[in-house]
């Protein structure tokens, strides 16, 4: 039995992908506008913490965009251990074309 497909929510980080040397990433947000309309969750997050994730979505006005804005976890209490990342994809930014699901 193949895999289930991953779910259907998109984590954005901050730094180096929404935003580039301060500048918003206009390409992602678009990327992402369009993910939106297609059905997926949006969460923002950052390892500087939620109030900076926050901070850059209200200055690029797009915190509306975003179903959950956070922190990136410092711990991860999970039965799978790492395991669960099985179920996830890493989009570098330069792949923007696709939906998540048929990336490879």
């Amino acid at each position: 039995m193949p895999p289930p497909p991953p779910p259907r929510v998109i984590a954005v980080d901050v730094d180096g992908t929404l935003s580039l040397a301060g500048k918003p990433n206009l390409k992602l947000i678009a990327w992402l506008r369009a993910r939106k309309a297609d059905g997926y969750k949006l969460h923002l997050w950052s390892s500087a913490g939620e109030t900076h994730a926050r901070s850059i979505a209200a200055r690029f006005g797009v915190t509306a965009l975003f179903d959950l804005i956070l922190s990136k976890p410092g711990f991860i209490v999970d039965d799978q251990g790492w395991s669960w990342t099985k179920y996830t994809r890493v989009l570098p930014i330069d792949q923007m074309i696709t939906p998540p699901e048929l990336a490879q």
